[in-house]
């Protein structure tokens, strides 16, 4: 059996209450509405039954099933509910980190759940929105920003609502995928071989344009930053799980810099 690197800590007070987005879990199919700082909101499960699409889409490489696929490509995958979309009824500060880059406690649990979590008509409390830099990554070039021996794994993307760029729909997506989805899709274009490809290359190559958009929601998880003007965006991730890139959809321009930050 793979084992996960993620590695637990404590249980501590944080943002949201965990156990309140337990019932997705059960039912991913349906939606959860909930409060916070008396500002009602949404969730949703991006993807539902994800291992189910990813053994279903690959089942000519994984005949054996997920947990097979897994043991072999020495990846770990316990997402089977794939990123966690909150949608706030106004817009709503979030303490995502605190002054030293740490995240928050139940943003890191709800993201070892769930892959990732994206708030829409969220922006980073106060003087934190400050402390990132911008980034834009290559069409669909997967990647991890960070290694595994670096303390920050957790990377944050941000769209500021009160930026003069990025206060604009943006006109790319940032895109995501598990671990062991690159691994698949290197062994059935057989770009890799199953016998000898063993854990998670730091970036791939993976699906062309034509593909990608029929894979998007299914195999592909989509934060498309395209909210009205004005809204503020947030994803988390953990590099340790989760591949990214940027999908141009236009083929035109791959859209303003993104603001990222890495946390711990």
């Amino acid at each position: 059996m793979t084992q996960s690197n993620i590695i637990p800590l404590p249980a501590r007070t944080g943002v949201f209450d965990v156990d309140a987005f337990a019932p997705l879990l059960r039912q991913p199919g349906k939606a959860l509405r909930g409060g916070l700082y008396g500002v009602g909101y949404e969730a949703r499960v991006a993807i539902a039954n994800y291992d189910q699409l990813i053994a279903r889409h690959y089942q000519a490489v994984a005949p054996d099933g997920m947990a097979a696929a897994c043991s072999l490509a020495d990846i770990h995958f316990d997402t089977p509910q794939f990123g966690l979309a909150i949608t706030f009824e106004k817009q709503t500060e979030i303490a995502v980190h605190d002054c030293d880059m740490v995240l928050d406690e139940s943003l890191r649990a709800l993201v070892a759940q769930f892959g990732g979590v994206f708030l829409h008509n969220a922006t980073i409390t106060g003087a934190a929105r400050e402390k990132f830099h911008r980034n834009i990554f290559p069409h669909l070039k997967f990647h991890v920003d960070r290694g595994p021996t670096s303390a920050n794994q957790y990377s944050c993307f941000t769209r500021d609502p009160d930026d003069a760029v990025q206060r604009q729909p943006r006109l790319s997506s940032t895109v995501f995928v598990a671990n062991i989805v690159a691994w698949l899709e290197m062994v059935s274009k057989r770009r890799a071989d199953a016998h000898t490809e063993r854990g998670v290359r730091a970036s791939y190559e993976l699906f062309h344009d034509e593909m990608a958009a029929k894979l998007l929601g299914r195999i592909i998880l989509e934060q498309a930053w395209e909210a009205p003007a004005g809204t503020g965006e947030i994803a988390v991730i953990d590099n340790r799980t989760v591949l990214h890139a940027t999908y141009d959809k236009e083929k035109k321009t791959r859209g303003y810099p993104i603001g990222a930050r890495y946390l711990i």
